[in-house]
């Protein structure tokens, strides 16, 4: 299997339960997505103004820092040129990067030895600046490219970061009716949320969970338990990329801040990570593979069977690596205009969250419930995919 053709691809809100082989959850790196076309479509007008404003909220950038913002030019420069601005005004010094472009990419993406040299000569060459910086803007972009570039980069140096969760590479996998059908709901997504509202509500949320035994369960058949420690560690997708809260990070993901916010996850207990889960299909390991039944013994998968396809996954654990099987993360989206986020269980790399699982780089599968339950020690805090927020609240009174 190529490189590609086992990377990235964009969890959409409302799918059902499905497999993905998961890296970066911005874009999609596919061929079609690459491939040459007679006409390049605008993306819809949006309110760049605004999103300026929400960056600099975000990271609350003092005179005297230094960013680095990376952006695609053809695709919402307007953001990106708004956001320099504003940060001069402020007395920050900016570096802008251009992302590679999707002829760039095409031209190593197929060739692993290509592909490995321009990752480690982006990283050493930019490897100093990212050391002086204070801050990094990774903006959307039309492709991105398969590697772990800006991430090494984060975490080699002290940036606190905000990246666009934005959609799969423009046009990509999408018509240009689906893009402009799309973008007014991703936009409320990154605009319309009471960022201290939203804090309030995930900080309930872990305090909700911590020293509790959890079930997660579907109608489908999927039954998961897995104990969370009084002192278990979340990352809180709350949208404060500030100076102060990344000097809280235990992990890269704590000082990379996504836009829309949401993101609520955490390594779970591998030894008590036991059970069933069920997924109707598996899209990144081919077509054919249908009905997968996974059963877990202390974080690892210890059966797997499926309609179709096993021994396709059992591969696709192989190429993530010696831990391909194991459980990395649990994560729910609890940005307010995603009302069913669903629980997702990922497997394979989490080094990102600071986890310890050894897989290629961020390589891992991730398993979407879209209409999932989840008890704690066994009362419902999430149903039918939706988090009971009243029942998470009433905990602290």
């Amino acid at each position: 299997m190529t490189r590609m053709s086992i990377t990235r691809i964009l969890m959409l809100s409302l799918l059902p339960a499905t497999l993905f082989l998961y890296d970066r959850p911005q874009a999609l790196v596919a061929s079609s997505a690459l491939q040459p076309s007679a006409t390049v479509i605008d993306p819809p007008a949006i309110d760049e103004a605004a999103l300026v404003t929400r960056l600099v909220s975000m990271t609350q950038p003092t005179r005297g820092e230094r960013a680095i913002i990376v952006f695609d030019p053809t695709y919402y420069p307007g953001i990106t040129n708004g956001l320099r601005d504003e940060l001069n005004r402020r007395g920050v010094d900016t570096y802008v990067l251009v992302e590679d472009s999707q002829e760039m990419i095409r031209s190593y993406i197929e060739d692993d030895a290509a592909h490995d040299r321009r990752e480690a000569e982006v990283i050493e060459t930019l490897r100093p600046l990212f050391t002086r910086a204070d801050i990094f803007y990774w903006m959307p972009a039309r492709g991105y490219v398969d590697d772990l570039r800006w991430e090494q980069l984060v975490e080699q140096s002290r940036v606190r970061s905000v990246h666009f969760h934005w959609f799969l590479p423009y046009p990509g996998e999408r018509s240009n009716d689906r893009i402009v059908e799309d973008t007014p709901a991703q936009v409320r997504r990154c605009l319309k949320v009471d960022f201290a509202a939203h804090a309030r509500r995930q900080e309930l949320l872990a305090a909700a969970l911590r020293g509790r035994a959890l079930r997660i369960t579907t109608p489908a058949g999927t039954d998961i338990r897995v104990d969370v420690p009084n002192d278990q560690w979340f990352h809180r997708g709350d949208g404060d990329a500030s100076k102060a809260r990344a000097a809280q990070a235990r992990s890269i993901r704590d000082r990379q801040m996504e836009l829309p916010v949401g993101l609520f996850n955490f390594l779970p207990d591998a030894d008590s990570f036991t059970g069933t889960l069920l997924a109707p299909e598996v899209p990144r390991a081919g077509n054919d593979v249908r009905d997968i039944r996974m059963t877990f013994r202390k974080g690892r998968v210890d059966g797997l069977s499926a309609g179709n396809g096993a021994d396709r996954v059992r591969e696709t654990f192989r190429e993530i690596g010696p831990d391909g099987d194991l459980v990395a993360t649990v994560w729910l989206n609890t940005n307010p205009h995603n009302p069913r986020p669903g629980i997702t269980i990922e497997i394979g790399s989490n080094w990102e969250n600071g986890g310890r699982n050894r897989a290629k780089g961020a390589s891992r599968l991730s398993i979407r419930l879209a209409d999932a339950t989840l008890t704690a020690d066994g009362r419902a805090l999430v149903e039918n995919g939706a988090i009971l927020w009243d029942r998470v609240e009433s905990l602290d009174k």
